[in-house]
């Protein structure tokens, strides 16, 4: 019994210590794409994806339109944003 309540123990820890294999693309975090997201209006956030060297965010903007915004993961510039009115 006290064998399983150490292994409990072990395997809880191990699961805190992993990082969050999400946070970050090849080179860039999505902090950063967030921010810049945040930058030009977007304040709801629906869907973020990596792919192809940028995050792509769909969120809404202060109005409630949707906005989809392609923010390139190394250098966090704006590569497209199209914006739903």
């Amino acid at each position: 019994m006290r064998t399983l309540f150490s292994a409990i123990a072990i395997a809880s820890l191990v699961g805190i210590a992993a990082p969050a294999l999400a946070d970050s693309g090849s080179g860039g975090s999505v902090q950063r794409a967030v921010v810049t997201a945040r930058a030009f209006g977007v304040i709801g956030f629906n869907q973020i994806q990596f792919y192809d060297g940028r995050w792509q965010i769909e969120g809404r903007d202060t109005r409630g339109k949707t906005v989809r915004i392609d923010v390139d993961a190394l250098t966090g510039a704006v590569m497209k944003l199209d914006r739903w009115y």
